[in-house]
């Protein structure tokens, strides 16, 4: 059985457009580059190792139950193909909106959707709220086996990212949850993107 709650969390985050809500345009100036649109990027360490096929695994599920069955069907696929189920990383899609209070988050969604001419689904599990609150259901994913990690894709961007790098990190990284990545603030200036929270 995988020991998935000693185990680092991975956190990565996919940077697209002005964020993966559809109507982010209208809410800020800032544009991922053209040429980096959909761009995965990994926001805590050790690195996972990408060249490997099947190394890393993205999921997308409504709810943690089914996240949770997806992982273990991707161990058990590695596992009839020949490989340790342990040198895989499942990863779940978290779309994620952020704010100082769940009040003034649910209220920047409600924003949000009012651009768009019919109500939006969203494409995985959903986290609106506080940067605490995405920390402890980070937590929660690692310590019930629900996932190796999770994939952030921001509403709007990059406020949202700053949010994350600056006050959900360091939680985590502080509860020995995830571990600082050596290249953040390296690859995120590719973006144009300044991060105050410096690897240990």
């Amino acid at each position: 059985m995988s020991q998935i709650s000693t185990r680092p969390l991975h956190v990565a985050v996919e940077l697209s457009g002005a964020g993966h809500h559809p109507a982010a345009a209208s809410h800020t100036d800032f544009r991922v580059p053209p040429g980096l649109s959909d761009y995965w990027v990994q926001l805590t360490g050790p690195a996972l190792d990408l060249d490997a096929p099947g190394s890393v695994v993205r999921t997308r599920a409504t709810d943690l139950g089914q996240a949770r069955r997806a992982r273990d069907a991707a161990r058990a696929r590695a596992a009839r193909d020949g490989r340790d189920p342990d040198t895989i990383s499942v990863l779940l899609d978290v779309e994620v909106l952020l704010a100082d209070d769940h009040r003034a988050a649910r209220l920047e969604l409600a924003r949000l959707d009012t651009g768009l001419a019919e109500p939006r689904v969203p494409e995985s599990i959903s986290y609106t709220g506080t940067a605490a609150g995405l920390a402890g259901l980070l937590a929660d994913i690692r310590a019930a086996g629900v996932a190796d990690g999770a994939t952030l894709l921001p509403l709007v961007l990059p406020k949202v990212l700053d949010r994350v790098v600056d006050d959900v990190l360091p939680v985590l990284h502080d509860a020995g949850v995830t571990r600082p990545s050596a290249v953040l603030g390296e690859v995120l200036g590719r973006f144009g993107l300044s991060v105050a929270l410096l690897a240990s």
